[in-house]
């Protein structure tokens, strides 16, 4: 697939661990993310959990991890993937995007180049993919119309199934005291797609 996985993964500390819980994970867990995205949704899974800021490159995350500052951790799997870093001495749940919404695009390597710069817009042509464009700008469509950006708690994901049919599952929050909505609209075209699920997030 053109797309690296597009999915949210919770890094946790093996001894962490307690199988009864949700997610596998022991009470009160500390949970390192600087994502309010993240955040947000992490707090509607698992109410009692502390959510503490985490930042530097990924490396110095998992780094931090290790040195016991959290239980556990949310990366996204397509930098992990990327750096192809070991985690064995964790154990690692793959978030499902339609269950933990990832970020409007993630996953995606996508390149920017000058309007006018005829000759560089036909290479990058050659290795433009269609498909992950189409799902991705209704991503984007919506994260525009929702005055999405970094501080935003958006989470965005569209798919298309064999029957050329479009789903997109979108998490947002208005304010800490609203609950987190959770919306999924499926239809056969992107007409409009965008605009109902930005209604339906804002109803």
């Amino acid at each position: 697939s053109y797309r690296e996985d597009p999915a949210d993964i919770l890094i946790i500390n093996k001894q962490s661990i307690d199988q009864n819980n949700v997610l596998s994970l022991k009470s009160n867990p500390i949970i390192g993310t600087s994502s309010i995205r993240r955040k947000c949704q992490i707090k509607n899974i698992i109410p009692q959990s502390e959510v503490k800021d985490l930042r530097g490159n990924v490396p110095t995350r998992v780094q931090k991890l290790k040195e016991g500052q959290y239980d556990a951790i949310i990366l996204a799997a397509a930098g992990v993937n990327r750096l192809e870093l070991d985690l064995d001495a964790f154990e690692v749940r793959r978030l499902h995007p339609k269950e933990f919404i990832p970020a409007p695009g993630q996953g995606i390597v996508a390149y920017q180049c000058r309007e006018d710069d005829t000759e560089m817009r036909r290479i990058l042509q050659q290795i433009h993919h269609k498909d992950v464009a189409e799902r991705s700008n209704i991503e984007r469509k919506i994260m525009q119309q929702m005055d999405g950006g970094c501080q935003v708690p958006l989470g965005v994901y569209c798919e298309k199934d064999e029957q050329n049919y479009f789903h997109v599952y979108a998490a947002w929050q208005k304010s800490e005291d609203t609950p987190l909505k959770l919306v999924r609209v499926s239809q056969s075209t992107t007409f409009k797609l965008a605009e109902r699920v930005v209604e339906e997030l804002k109803n």
